[in-house]
């Protein structure tokens, strides 16, 4: 249950940090050479938040797929 959680509120952090990412124009400069950099670290920052968020939320344990019998 605790990696359900965790996928909803990763799904929600990206959601938000991507529509941020297009309210700001992101889309638009990302072939400015001065903003490829800061674009490209946001992105990895979400990444490693979503990362963050699932391991303190779901701990360590892995997703268990249940088993049909």
């Amino acid at each position: 249950m605790e990696s359900i959680k965790a996928i909803g509120l990763m799904v929600l952090w990206t959601v938000f940090s991507l529509y941020t990412l297009y309210y700001l124009g992101a889309l638009e400069n990302f072939r400015n050479p001065y903003l490829i950099v800061p674009i490209s670290l946001s992105l990895l920052g979400i990444h490693m938040i979503n990362m963050f968020i699932y391991f303190k939320v779901g701990g360590n344990k892995p997703y268990e797929w249940k088993k049909l019998n």
